[in-house]
């Protein structure tokens, strides 16, 4: 059968007609029919053909093409009242959102099939300070809130409630029956729960007033217009809304979505279809900390805030200046400020502040002056009465100064704070007042002085009359000022006098040593030390120097059965000006009786017993040998005694690790006078061992081996920290040099957040006493710059900074408790988890060491320590901080570099100094560049220095610093 197709055309003339016309008509006509024939199967032969009429079928076919999108009325400029593209009741809203829509159409013959109603979350870009909906990426595609369909023909809105306050971003999709679509967009913010908050570290204030008096008192003289300066910056803010920037610009809705056929980014919002209306759109809201309205009101001061009368403040700020001209101000008169804010939500917080006034001064009565009273505060006190009042401010403050009448040096200043009385107690005494604001005071102010705060130095050779300058403040800080001479100094108890201790208890006895205690005296001056001075029954001496602070000692290698007696000194002043106490206490005593030994026969035997006992282990070890026993007994031996020591985890080493010498320095093998010295005052550093865990070895020192460990005191969660413990030899050497190091950190360093902080120690051990340490887990300085060699960034110029003035304040500290590094280098700084800077790889003074062997890192050194370090200073010190400064600019390089160590001396007396490193600026370059005087006079100390950094950091939150790069 044969069939033939009329009409038929090709697929590139359908293709363009279909573009030519939204409407097309196909018109189909199709033709059957044919012969056939017959064939003899006998001979193959035609022997019959047969005709067949021609069967015609005819088919119309209509196709619609529709390659237009709805339009909006307002494009057509036809619209009803009312027709909107996409409005939302409230785009501010504390409820849920609601959309509405009308006016859509579609020109062509498919007709608006349906609406499409997105609700995205928008999240901030910190890349362009703007809100935009989710990004999608290759391997996340973000999905909407919310979404609904509704058909045209069906005429209700949907709505929705987002679960958690934010900015939202609604969609509607408007789409014909050929599937064109546009898209409107809307932004709402949806906020329930927040709430405006007053910051207290950011204060509401009259600035005005005085900064002395806290600026709650402001000085205008009387008739003088007064004008307050109101200031609250900071102060108010909607954390919620300021965390999520909900008040930020929108970001132009980024196209997306494509079919992979001719639609590419087909989803996009056309400008006109943006949000331009309503009270949330898509350009950034005007504020301050989400604060956009300002209101003012002042007034008498009232605990109820005022119901009208409230100026907006225009444009928004957070400063006013007020215009008292229709108040009489007068001294001791108060006035109120009040300040609203207002946020988005139109959430309101309302606060206030009054300031006071008084511009006069108190009024001062001569003093009362009682020298030496028995029932003072202070082991040597005097007594003054000041006599002052002001009926408009009150007294808050007294102020003494002790002035050496012949030169007008400032010998002391001390401060008293005067503290306000109640009425009900004011009303008991006749010459109690009060001041307007309410509070009251006693004219007559007792205040004990202490006759120490003289400061006569040991020195001092003339007699000195000193004066006593009484300032007497109000509570607007207003001063008057009255004098009385003290006359000559040494009229005062405790002037120039130097005693010894007291109290002498003997508190063990043997026949080769003596244990004893005491008190200390009281005294106006340090002391230096303490001497013991032994005498023998030839009236031959021998000194014992006991540290300054100690309360108890051993004097030990004395004779048996011996009488012998001793003076007890203190020693006051310091190591170069110095003085003995007068009167020592004096003690006798005489030692016990020798230990009485084994007589001849016991001391056989014993002998005799020692002698089974070791032919006995002999026979042992020979049939272990022989029966091949020996070596399982050595190892069963061997496992008990690592049983004992503890269970330690060997550690690989790691890039963080401290295998290094930040917590054993090279002097750790030297023996000071503090390990000779019982520890005082320090119970609240002892550590229990059962509270620490060892749990990895870290690194292994001259004499200690240094740990991982855990602390579980305080009740707290485990801390971890840094064990230092003897190995385990415990020779008596290295246990004194355990006991020095902890001796040192209780009574000489203390505790500074630039310094490796000395947690406390361990008695309890098997192994003696060890110390816990503060844990440094980012490593140690040096090799952190190193690693950042490769990834310099702002952040990290910033750090660097910021290190330096860590580092500086940190030994600054160390110099005021008179500890010399002698060692400082990156290399001895440690960085805790936030890059904070710790100091460490200091001790005790090191003298064990002989003359000419002293190992010095001459790189670091100054030039006046290249041959000793024996007397070395704060000065030289500074020296190596300069060289430190270098070494973090450079990031981790050695100083010096291209010059030899045995070269550095002679280069520095030829006046060399290091070029700028990379990192550096000018301003911490000239710092570098003090510190490496040559000559130590020249250079300043480290407080000065640390003033030098403090110019160019400012505060910041949680007192950080921050470099302020505007001083360059």
């Amino acid at each position: 059968m044969t069939g033939t197709v009329m009409g038929a055309m090709t697929f590139k003339s359908l293709y363009t007609l279909l573009f030519r016309s939204p409407r097309y008509v196909l018109n189909y006509t199709v033709s059957t029919g044919g012969y056939r024939e017959l064939v003899n199967t006998d001979n193959d032969r035609i022997y019959a053909t047969e005709i067949y009429d021609r069967v015609s079928s005819h088919q119309l076919m209509e196709y619609r093409f529709d390659y237009d999108k709805p339009v909006h009325c307002q494009e057509l400029m036809n619209c009803s009242s009312g027709d909107v593209p996409l409005q939302l009741e409230e785009d501010i809203t504390k409820r849920s959102i609601k959309p509405k829509w009308s006016g859509w159409s579609d020109g062509s013959l498919s007709g608006v099939k349906r609406y499409a109603f997105e609700v995205w979350k928008m999240e901030f870009s910190l890349d362009y300070s703007v809100l935009r909906e989710p990004d999608i990426l290759s391997d996340y595609n973000p999905v909407p809130e919310f979404i609904t369909e509704v058909l045209a023909s069906n005429n209700t809105f949907p709505e929705y409630e987002p679960k958690e306050p934010g900015v939202y971003s609604t969609i509607l999709e408007v789409a014909d029956k050929a599937n064109n679509s546009r898209y409107v967009r809307r932004i709402a913010i949806f906020d329930k729960t927040s709430e405006i908050s007053v910051m207290s570290s950011h204060r509401l204030f009259v600035s005005s007033a005085s900064n002395q008096s806290n600026y709650n008192w402001q000085t205008t003289p009387e008739n003088v217009q007064t004008t307050l300066n109101v200031q609250w910056e900071n102060h108010f803010m909607n954390e919620v809304h300021e965390k999520g920037h909900f008040l930020a610009r929108v970001q132009d809705y980024t196209a997306r979505l494509s079919d992979n056929v001719k639609r590419v980014d087909y989803k996009e919002i056309e400008p006109q279809f943006d949000d331009n209306e309503g009270s949330r759109t898509k350009y950034e809201i005007p504020n301050i900390n989400s604060i956009v309205r300002f209101e003012i009101s002042h007034g008498t001061p009232s605990t109820v805030a005022p119901t009208n009368g409230w100026e907006v403040i225009k444009p928004l700020k957070e400063n006013k200046s007020i215009d008292l001209t229709d108040v009489s101000v007068k001294d001791g008169s108060s006035h109120q400020v009040w300040v609203r804010a207002y946020d988005k939500m139109g959430n309101e917080k309302i606060d206030s502040t009054i300031v006071h006034f008084d511009h006069s001064q108190p009024i001062v009565y001569p003093p009362k002056f009682e020298k030496n009273v028995d029932d003072g505060q202070f082991p040597f006190s005097s007594r003054v009465t000041v006599d002052a009042k002001d009926l408009h401010s009150g007294i808050s403050k007294v102020s003494f100064k002790f002035v050496v009448e012949s030169t007008g040096e400032v010998k002391n200043q001390k401060d008293f704070m005067v503290e306000s009385q109640t009425q009900q107690f004011c009303d008991q005494f006749s010459a109690c007042y009060c001041i307007p604001k309410g509070e009251c005071f006693m004219p007559e102010i007792v205040l004990d002085i202490d006759n120490c705060w003289l400061k006569v130095p040991i020195e001092r050779v003339e007699d000195e009359v000193h004066i006593l300058q009484i300032s007497v403040y109000n509570l607007a800080m207003l001063s008057s000022m009255t004098t009385y001479n003290l006359g000559e100094v040494d009229s005062f108890n405790g002037i120039q006098e130097y005693y010894s201790p007291s109290n002498i208890t003997i508190l063990k006895t043997s026949d080769t040593s003596l244990g004893i205690s005491w008190i200390q005296a009281d005294s106006c001056y340090d002391r230096a030390g303490i001497l013991i001075r032994l005498f023998r029954t030839d009236n031959s001496t021998r000194d014992f120097k006991v540290h300054k602070d100690a309360t108890t000692f051993d004097l030990t290698g004395l004779s048996p059965t011996t009488h012998y007696w001793f003076k007890l000194f203190t020693k006051y002043g310091n190591d170069t000006k110095f003085v003995m106490s007068g009167s020592p206490a004096i003690l006798k005593f005489q030692t016990a009786e020798a230990s009485v030994g084994f007589p001849p026969g016991g001391v056989a035997g014993l002998s005799a017993g020692f002698i089974l006992l070791l032919i006995a282990a002999v026979v042992v070890l020979l049939f272990l040998g022989r029966t091949g026993r020996l070596q399982p007994a050595k190892a069963r031996m061997t496992q008990g005694i690592r049983t004992i020591r503890n269970t330690i985890r060997v550690r690989p080493h790691t890039n963080a690790g401290y295998n290094n010498r930040a917590y054993s320095s090279t002097f750790d093998d030297d023996i000071y006078f503090y390990g000779q010295m019982e520890s005082s005052g320090a119970t609240n550093l002892k550590i229990s061992r059962k509270d620490i865990s060892m749990e990895s070895e870290l690194a292994q020192g001259r004499f200690a081996t240094i740990y991982l460990a855990k602390y579980y005191g305080n009740h707290r969660d485990a801390q971890t920290v840094v064990a230092k413990v003897l190995k385990d030899d415990q020779k008596e050497e290295n246990v004194m040099k355990m006991k020095a190091k902890i001796n040192f950190y209780i009574e000489k360093v203390g505790h500074h957040k630039n310094v490796v902080d000395f947690i406390g120690y361990v008695e309890d051990d098997v192994r003696g006493a060890f110390m816990v340490l503060e844990y440094c887990e980012s490593g140690v300085l040096k090799e952190f710059l190193i690693s950042k060699k490769s990834d310099v960034t702002v952040d990290l110029e910033e750090r660097l900074f910021r290190m330096v003035f860590g580092i500086c304040l940190g030994m600054d500290y160390l110099s005021s408790k008179k500890v010399v590094h002698r060692r400082l280098a990156a290399r001895n700084v440690l960085l805790d988890h936030l890059f904070e800077p710790k100091i460490t790889g200091f001790g005790p003074e090191p003298g064990a060491e002989q003359e000419g062997e002293e190992r010095i890192p001459l790189k670091w050194m100054a030039p006046e320590c290249m041959k000793t370090t024996k007397h070395a200073n704060e000065l030289s010190d500074v020296f190596s901080f300069g060289i430190v400064m270098w070494e973090i600019f450079s990031l981790g390089d050695t100083p010096y570099p291209g010059i030899q160590s045995r070269e550095v001396a002679t280069r520095l007396k030829q006046g060399y100094k290091m070029k700028k490193p990379e990192y550096c600026d000018d301003a911490f370059y000239k710092i570098m560049l003090k510190c490496w005087h040559y000559h130590p006079n020249k250079r300043s100390g480290f407080a000065e220095v640390k003033d030098q950094l403090s110019n160019m950091f400012q505060e910041g939150p949680s007192e950080e610093y921050y470099y302020r790069t505007n001083d360059l």
